[in-house]
């Protein structure tokens, strides 16, 4: 064997050596991965394999999976199928009562069938009156319209005359003109010179005019005064001032 063989042999078994021994070379250092971990992606670090977790520094343990359960999105922990949820390490299963669903946005949680209500740890059946309905998420009842509720039944309304029944159904009003009175509607008595407000249910008095009890009273101008916009009052023109009843110079 020539000088620069044996020279070549001793460079490589060096090289071996110090993989071996994981000594830094001249190029990158040489890393040792432990078992059930991988290189990552990006970067110089490294993590564990899918279903193992880190525990200490560099030691990949296997994720124990219980019953019913399932590995996390990440791979390094575990989650409860829908219908069970995490109690002592383990996954125990919802108790669901009878009349009742697991929600569609939780794996854990239950809610009463439509007709039945939450009552502690059970659902009750909602018992509907004659004349009564579920409403739109079928956990309480209401009347149907034309009826009212009275005493936990739904009872048949009474519209008196010149009434009609709300936009809710469930009560009445007076048609305009009409004021309620008790059970009844009666005509709103509208004196002269006055008119029906806009609500229908009371009587304003004209422009010069202004209300007295029930009735309207003619507004007296005085000279060098005129009526205010409201039209029920007046006040003096420019150059004038109030004196009691009159508008004087000032």
């Amino acid at each position: 064997m020539t000088r620069i063989e044996a020279d070549t042999w001793a460079l490589l078994l060096t090289a071996f050596v110090a993989i071996l021994w994981n000594e830094p070379s001249s190029a990158e250092p040489v890393r040792l991965l432990p078992p059930h971990a991988h290189m990552m992606d990006y970067g110089s670090g490294w993590e564990c394999d899918r279903g193992y977790r880190l525990s200490g520094a560099n030691t990949c343990l296997k994720v124990d999976v219980p019953e019913n359960a399932f590995l996390s999105f990440g791979g390094q922990n575990w989650e409860c199928h829908r219908g069970y949820q995490k109690r002592a390490g383990a996954c125990a299963k919802v108790a669901v009562p009878a009349n009742a669903h697991l929600t569609d946005f939780t794996r854990k949680k239950w809610k009463c069938d439509r007709g039945y209500r939450h009552v502690g740890t059970e659902c009750l059946k909602i018992e509907v009156p004659a004349n009564g309905f579920l409403n739109e998420s079928g956990s309480e009842w209401k009347c149907a319209r034309g009826f009212q509720l009275s005493g936990g039944q739904c009872v048949a309304l009474k519209i008196p005359e010149s009434g009609y029944l709300d936009e809710s159904g469930n009560d009445w009003r007076c048609n305009f003109g009409h004021q309620r009175k008790g059970g009844t509607c009666v005509a709103v008595e509208v004196p002269p010179h006055a008119y029906l407000s806009s609500s229908g249910k009371d009587w304003k008095c004209e422009r010069g005019f202004r209300r007295s009890s029930r009735v309207c009273v003619a507004i007296q101008v005085p000279t060098n005064a005129r009526l205010t916009a409201s039209g029920n009052a007046w006040m003096c023109n420019a150059g004038f001032r109030q004196h009691r009843q009159t508008c004087q110079t000032k």
